[in-house]
């Protein structure tokens, strides 16, 4: 059975281009980040959903210091699933939070 890394701390909302501190029970264990837009259906098809990986972060502590996207046009403003992923892939249960 696989564990989940665990996000204990993460900000509500997020500014383009901004560095923000996130807090993970295992910062040294985290291989991966992305955003993952929420979705908004309609006729079956939903032109709004985003994946967007952060490739911009490092350990800091027992926290991770984030650069988040700067491109307005690969991730539209609005709120977004936040995961955190380890080696293996395994995902954290997402938090909220809004790209603005």
């Amino acid at each position: 059975l696989a564990t989940r890394p665990v996000i204990t701390q993460a900000p509500a909302r997020i500014g383009y281009g901004a560095s923000f501190t996130l807090g993970v029970a295992d910062p040294a264990g985290v291989a991966r980040i992305s955003l993952t837009r929420l979705g908004s259906v309609t006729h079956a098809f939903d032109q709004n959903q985003r994946f967007v990986p952060i490739t911009s972060f490092q350990a800091q502590g027992n926290a991770l210091s984030v650069t988040a996207p700067s491109d307005r046009n690969i991730a539209p403003p609005g709120h977004y699933m936040l995961f955190v992923l380890n080696a293996q892939g395994v995902p954290s249960e997402a938090r909220i939070v809004q790209l603005l």
